[in-house]
């Protein structure tokens, strides 16, 4: 990480991987192929995640294998902040934050998105925003559709101009 991100208060990765191991896992790591809970621990990956291997499977996972954090090129700690931020900053405000490209960091909001769109249930809670729009008056006046609308304010029968 460069100057920049450094501004920005990141989680440490050690919290990061605790966390995520709690959701996914809660407090028994299983098997993510087979379910099985005869596993166990075989050293960190490059990304620094516990590797586990499933005595009843026979194969190795680790804490990100099956997950959106799987297969970016982001610091576990980047998606972290970027899931979070994402509730209320905007994407362009979090590639700034974290000094990445623009394009990146969408591309992982919208993979999250995705993701999330699976829930079934959610409530909407605090400040919710919606998009302009524009709403015409449509045809105003128009009683059949062989006529042309009128103008507003102004009758069906002919105005006089006085003199």
């Amino acid at each position: 990480m460069d100057e920049k991100s450094a501004q920005v208060f990141l989680p440490s990765r050690e919290r990061c991987f605790e966390r995520l191991r709690l959701a996914r896992f809660g407090e028994t790591v299983t098997c993510v192929h087979c379910g099985s809970n005869e596993v166990v621990k075989r050293g960190t990956t490059g990304k620094d995640a516990q590797q586990y291997w499933c005595k009843a499977c026979e194969t190795y996972f680790n804490d990100l294998t099956d997950t959106i954090f799987g297969h970016h090129r982001f610091e576990l700690e980047e998606m972290f902040y970027t899931v979070k931020e994402m509730r209320s900053e905007p994407t362009a405000q979090i590639a700034r934050d974290l000094d990445r490209d623009y394009e990146a960091v969408l591309n992982f909001v919208h993979q999250v998105q995705e993701t999330s769109g699976d829930i079934d249930e959610f409530e909407l809670s605090e400040v919710c925003e919606a998009d302009e729009i524009y709403v015409t008056a449509g045809e105003k006046g128009r009683e059949n559709e062989d006529e042309s609308p009128r103008e507003r304010g102004l009758k069906k029968g002919t105005r006089r101009l006085r003199g």
